[in-house]
């Protein structure tokens, strides 16, 4: 009686079991990544229910920049040295320890302020982003409206930003001048056009979304910062060789705020372009964002642009269909 396998018995078991590998692997990533942007979007649920209870609590959307070191009128330099949107949700998000670390009477981009903006909150993080920098390597200190020169720092991440507005066309003035954009639901500062100061800064209420709710996009997915992401190109690893062609790096730190510019994105620009500005997630096929009625909604990279300007704003009066 034979025992064992001949050669060729063997060569063939073999080439079957890793025929049945080829076919099982794609399968298993695929039911991988479908987990990973359910979680996202568990994610994103909970940001915008912690932001539409913020509103419901103080009659108005967070502020972006939040802390009592600076009144205003003030340089525009000094908006990237704020506490963000996100720290004003911490308690919303049962994370009262990281808001009790933070000091709002100092700029976020101090160093006393190092423990909060190095806390990871998960809930800022979608589980498909993988980047070179898992952080923000690079904090600059606050200067008193001058540039800032000295690091003192790094800083947690986020993958989610909210949707200032939508820019109607290419800007040729200055960056102080805002009539080029359609607003967001997040309110809108005003600038000095001579001097670049901001004047104020006005915060906004579900009220002023006349466009519906569910047609207005909150806050959306802008992955893999400080490392910048373009369409069909590899990302340029923060710092970056050509800094004026980057982006602002503090806002990939979800405790740290950002010049109003940085949330806006260019008319008609596609879903997943680049994560400068924009939506722009690691899920193939599109990205996920949230809308002020608490749905979220998996926004597919053929979504029209029209449809894409429409919700990026709050008072358009456009008609399209749904994304």
């Amino acid at each position: 009686m034979r025992t064992g396998f001949t050669l060729v018995e063997t060569l063939v078991t073999l080439v079957i079991i890793g025929l049945l590998l080829a076919i099982l692997a794609p399968a298993v990533q695929s039911a991988r990544e479908s987990a990973r942007r359910t979680a996202c979007q568990n994610n994103l649920r909970q940001v915008t229910a912690a932001v539409l209870q913020h509103e419901s609590t103080f009659r108005a959307l967070p502020s972006l920049y939040n802390g009592t070191f600076l009144p205003q009128p003030r340089s525009g330099i000094d908006e990237f040295h704020f506490h963000s949107w996100r720290t004003a949700i911490l308690a919303h998000l049962e994370q009262r320890p990281v808001f009790a670390s933070l000091n709002l009477a100092l700029p976020a981009t101090t160093p006393a302020n190092q423990t909060g903006l190095n806390a990871t909150v998960g809930t800022f993080l979608c589980p498909s982003t993988s980047t070179p920098n898992m952080n923000v390597p690079a904090i600059l200190e606050w200067n008193d409206g001058k540039f800032p020169t000295r690091s003192i720092g790094t800083a947690a991440r986020s993958d989610y930003e909210i949707v200032g507005g939508v820019r109607i066309k290419h800007q040729t003035g200055s960056s102080s001048d805002l009539s080029i954009v359609r607003f967001g639901a997040w309110g809108e500062p005003t600038y000095n056009l001579a001097t670049g100061a901001s004047i104020r800064y006005r915060v906004a209420r579900l009220a002023d979304i006349t466009d519906g709710l569910s047609h207005s996009v909150l806050i959306a997915e802008r992955g893999g910062r400080p490392d910048m992401y373009r369409k069909g190109m590899p990302p340029e690893i923060y710092p970056y060789s050509t800094p004026t062609a980057g982006m602002d790096h503090h806002q990939a730190a979800w405790a740290v705020s950002t010049h109003f510019w940085w949330t806006v994105a260019s008319k008609d620009q596609p879903i997943n372009q680049t994560n400068a500005t924009g939506i722009f997630s690691f899920h193939p096929g599109g990205a996920n964002a949230a809308f002020g009625d608490g749905s979220v909604r998996f926004l597919k990279t053929t979504t029209r642009a029209d449809v894409l300007n429409a919700i990026g704003t709050r008072a358009g009066g456009e008609v399209v269909s749904e994304p």
